[in-house]
């Protein structure tokens, strides 16, 4: 019976256990999350190539971007907590511009998509909270 269940996993469904089979399936959401913001941010979909080498030297730069985002999103989480992909590739863009005004600009337009965002989190949040349910506060 058990062997049915979990007969796509490479793993002997008998022996391994099933928070295991959890856990893989829960990863899978950051996966695809990465593959969507280099495929929307970093151009991953974007390539226009006719060998192989080229595709994987578009790939291999992909990748690279997309782990600086991660490690930036990474150090910037104490102050920054809602820093997205799309948030540093436009504050990037201002950087090189070398317009100071467009980068303060960036920045402004940012605190207040992320403003926006705390409160969709906290209404969402209390909204699904039992505990809140029928509490008129």
């Amino acid at each position: 019976d058990n062997a049915l269940k979990y007969s796509l996993s490479n793993d002997d469904a008998i022996t391994t256990p099933i928070e295991r089979f959890a856990y893989r399936q829960a990863q899978r959401y950051w996966v695809e999350r990465a593959f969507q913001e280099a495929k929307s941010e970093l151009g991953m979909s974007d390539y226009q190539v006719r060998k192989w080498t080229a595709w994987h030297h578009h790939m291999a730069l992909v990748m690279l971007s997309l782990s600086f985002l991660v490690k930036e999103r990474i150090q910037q989480k104490g102050s920054v907590p809602l820093l997205s992909a799309r948030d540093i590739r436009l504050l990037i863009i201002a950087m090189l511009l070398n317009d100071p005004d467009a980068v303060d600009r960036r920045i402004a337009q940012m605190d207040i998509r992320h403003e926006q965002r705390r409160k969709d989190i906290e209404r969402y949040d209390r909204e699904h909270d039992p505990d809140s349910a029928n509490d008129t506060g």
